[in-house]
C-alpha cells in the first residue's frame, strides 16, 4: 500500500482554497492538529495571530541523542481547482492510473507533507529517528504568505532550527532532481490608468486620450524590445555573486527546447542562457492587461474610461521590494506618466543559502547517491517564496527538493506526481536525516 494513503486521501478532501472566500481553511488547521496529536507529535498547536491564516505546529524529538533540529515548511492551502471542466478526475478526490496520483494539492504541497510523515514514520518504527524535527504547516502559502513575517517572529523560538527543508522541489525536464538552494524575490502590484467617469463612444478618440494606449505607452518605457529593463538603477543593488556561486550558475543546464515543447511556446527563448537567467537575472512580466469592453464579439465600440496592468518583478539579492517600486514610481514620472497609479503592492525579498554549509554539503551528496539520474544544484529557484523570513528566524540553511516533476502541472487542471518520485523522495528522506545528525 502507498505509504500514507490514508492521510492523503482525507487531507486531499479538504477543499482549503485560501483565495476562494468559502474555504475550508480552519477546518484543515483543526485536522492537521489532530492527525499530528494521533500520530504521537509533542507540542501540537494552531498558532494564530490578528492578520494571518492559522497554521499548525508540531515537534517530534529524535529517538537517538541529537543537537540537529530540522524545521519541515509546508502550506495546507491550495490553489482554485476551477476550471473544473479541465480535470478528468474530481480534484478534491485522490486517484490513481498510469503509475500517477492525481489531485489538487498532490504536488503543491499536501502530497510534500505526507511524503515527509512517511519517512519519519519508517525512522521512527525502527527505532531510528536521528534529529529531532519540527512542522509548520501554514495556510496562506497561495496567497502569497501575507503577513507571514508576523506569525514567525511572533513564534521565533519555538521555529529555532538547525536546518530548514522548503515546501517544495523535484526533477526537471531531464529527469535530475532540482536541489536548490533559494528562491527569487518578487514583487507584484498594478498599474492603473484612468481619464473619465465612464467609458466613451469611441469616435470621442479623435479628441480624448485613450487610458489604454497611455497605459501601454508607460509600459512601454519599462522595458525595451529586448527584454532589458530599463528603469534607472534597477540593476545597480545586485549583490555579486562569490566564486562558489559563479560556479553553480556555470555548471547550470536547462533544457529549453523540452521546456518548449512541453509549454507548447511558439517563440523563442528571450535569452542565449536561460539556465543563468532562471536563477541569477531579474525579470519583468506582465501578468494581465484589462480594459473597456472584454466580452464576445467585436461591436462594441467604445473608449474606455480605466486601464489596468497587473505587473510582477522577480528580483535578486540585494534588490528590495520597497525599492524596486520607488524606482518604478521615478521612471514613470520621469517620462510624463505621474497619473499612473501604483497600487496592491505585494512582495518578498529574495535568498539563498550557504552552498558550502556543512549540512548542504551532506544532504547533497546524499541527493547524489540516491538520485542516480542526476542532481543538479540550483542557486535558487526562479519563484519566490517567504525563505528570507525564516532565515531571518534561525539563521539556518534553507534547501528545497521534492516530489514534483516538470508535467506535475501546479496550479493547473490534474495536478499529478508519480508514485515513482514520491516514493523515491521518502527514500531519500530517510538517507538525508541520518546524514544530517552524522554532519552535525
Amino acid at each position: 500500500m502507498l505509504p500514507q494513503i490514508e492521510f492523503l486521501k482525507q487531507y486531499l478532501s479538504f477543499q482549503s482554497v485560501s483565495l476562494h472566500a468559502h474555504n475550508q481553511i480552519q477546518a484543515t488547521a483543526e485536522f492537521l492538529r489532530n492527525h499530528f496529536e494521533s500520530i504521537g507529535a509533542q507540542n501540537v498547536q494552531i498558532l494564530t495571530t490578528d492578520v494571518t491564516n492559522p497554521a499548525v505546529y508540531a515537534e517530534i524529538p529524535a529517538q537517538v541523542p541529537s543537537d540537529i533540529t530540522v524545521l519541515f515548511y509546508n502550506h495546507y492551502d491550495v490553489q482554485p481547482a476551477e476550471p473544473l471542466d479541465l480535470w478528468d478526475t474530481d480534484p478534491f478526490k485522490l486517484a490513481e492510473h498510469d503509475g500517477k496520483l492525481f489531485a489538487r494539492g498532490i504536488n503543491d504541497d499536501k502530497g510534500e507533507l505526507a511524503a515527509r510523515l512517511a519517512a519519519i514514520d519508517d525512522l521512527r518504527q525502527a527505532g531510528k529517528l536521528p534529529v529531532n524535527v519540527k512542522f509548520l504547516v501554514e495556510g496562506a502559502e497561495e496567497q502569497g504568505s501575507p503577513h507571514l513575517e508576523v506569525l514567525l517572529n511572533k513564534y521565533a523560538e519555538l521555529l529555532k532550527a538547525d536546518f530548514c527543508l522548503w515546501e517544495s522541489g523535484g526533477k526537471d525536464e531531464n529527469g535530475e532532481l532540482k536541489f536548490s538552494l533559494g528562491v527569487k524575490g518578487g514583487v507584484a502590484f498594478q498599474l492603473t490608468a484612468r481619464n473619465a467617469d465612464h467609458d466613451l463612444h469611441s469616435s470621442l478618440g479623435a479628441i480624448t486620450e485613450n487610458p489604454a494606449w497611455h497605459l501601454v505607452q508607460a509600459l512601454a518605457t519599462l522595458k525595451n524590445d529586448a527584454g532589458e529593463i530599463t528603469i534607472p538603477g534597477f540593476y545597480e543593488d545586485i549583490i555579486p555573486l562569490t566564486p562558489t556561486q559563479k560556479q553553480i550558475v556555470a555548471d547550470s543546464e536547462f533544457d529549453y527546447a523540452t521546456y518548449a515543447k512541453n509549454a507548447g511556446l511558439t517563440r523563442p527563448a528571450t535569452t542565449d542562457n536561460p539556465a543563468a537567467a532562471l536563477v541569477d537575472q531579474p525579470s519583468f512580466t506582465i501578468n494581465g492587461l484589462s480594459s473597456g469592453y472584454e466580452g464576445p464579439g467585436t461591436g462594441k465600440m467604445i473608449l474606455p474610461h480605466v486601464a489596468v496592468a497587473k505587473l510582477d518583478f522577480r528580483i535578486v539579492p540585494g534588490q528590495t521590494v520597497e525599492h524596486t517600486i520607488e524606482l518604478v514610481r521615478q521612471a514613470l514620472d520621469a517620462n510624463g506618466f505621474e497619473d499612473i497609479e501604483i497600487s496592491g503592492l505585494l512582495g518578498e525579498p529574495a535568498f539563498r543559502s550557504d552552498p558550502d554549509h556543512p549540512l548542504v554539503q551532506a544532504a547533497l551528496n546524499v541527493a547524489r547517491d540516491a538520485y542516480p539520474d542526476g542532481v543538479s544544484v540550483v542557486l535558487n529557484s526562479s519563484g519566490s517564496g517567504p525563505m528570507p523570513y525564516f532565515y531571518a528566524v534561525n539563521h539556518a540553511p534553507i534547501i528545497s527538493v521534492g516530489i514534483s516533476n516538470a508535467n506535475s502541472a501546479a496550479h493547473g487542471p490534474n495536478e499529478n506526481v508519480t508514485v515513482a518520485d514520491y516514493m523515491q523522495f521518502i527514500d531519500y528522506l530517510k538517507a538525508m536525516l541520518p546524514a544530517l545528525a552524522t554532519n552535525s
